[in-house]
């Protein structure tokens, strides 16, 4: 699994769930700026952030860490 692609996919599923950072930020109990790093390859979610995200933007995590799904 490579950071900046988990980013990458982050960013294209939370925009065409036409959410904002902030939103997903608020969501998943983390800072904007800390969204921004997951998104930029600078940072990865916890577990528990992981399963969040997830859930809120309806996407299996296999496609967030490695671009495939079930």
């Amino acid at each position: 699994m490579n950071v900046k692609y988990f980013g990458r996919r982050l960013m294209r599923v939370r925009k065409n769930r036409n959410l904002t950072q902030k939103e997903l930020a608020n969501e998943i109990d983390v800072s904007t700026k800390t969204v921004s790093r997951y998104e930029h390859g600078l940072a990865f979610p916890s577990k528990k952030q992981l399963y969040a995200i997830s859930k809120l933007l309806n996407v299996d995590i296999d496609y967030l860490l490695m671009g495939s799904q079930n």
